[in-house]
């Protein structure tokens, strides 16, 4: 087991990468409003937001790497969605993409979610997934775009809890 200590930071990224990452317009994700959940974890039906950049091949057009501060669009991805169909976009060179390359779950963890719901801890596993590109620093057309259709998505499906999974 490594301790938090022996990960890696910055040090490992390159100068141009690390001084972008300084002026970076991070945003504070702190929720506005909280909503206590009225009912068990076990009866909740559960949806995935990742940042990782996905695509399902051959269905959905790649993010567009060449819009100005990131693309703010989004792919719905199924939940019976086969993990070899899926593609990275993501844009960002500050991580190693090779993870999410070999396994795309691990930044979309649906196979997870439907191991859970057969265990019984969660209720069920929404039908539709949310694909984002990271790195986005266009965050004014993401909110006013792409962030309500996701949402209307959700409610529509019955979605109790979205995890959102950060790249």
């Amino acid at each position: 087991m490594s301790k938090v200590e022996n990960i890696k930071k910055l040090s490992h990224l390159s100068f141009p990468i690390k001084k972008f990452l300084k002026y970076y317009p991070w945003k504070n994700c702190s929720p506005k409003i909280s909503k206590k959940l009225d009912k068990k974890i076990s009866d909740c039906k559960v949806a995935i937001v990742s940042s990782a950049g996905l695509v399902v091949d051959d269905e959905h057009e790649p993010f567009n790497h060449n819009i100005k501060f990131g693309d703010w669009s989004y792919r719905v991805i199924s939940k019976d969605v086969d993990s070899s169909k899926l593609k990275e976009y993501h844009t960002s060179n500050s991580f190693d993409h090779s993870g999410i390359k070999k396994n795309p779950f691990s930044a979309l963890p649906i196979a997870h979610l439907k191991d859970l719901e057969k265990q019984g801890y969660i209720g069920s596993v929404s039908e539709r997934h949310i694909s984002l590109m990271g790195s986005n620093i266009n965050t004014r057309k993401l909110l006013k775009y792409s962030v309500p259709k996701i949402i209307d998505i959700f409610k529509n499906d019955n979605v109790d809890i979205v995890i959102f999974v950060p790249v």
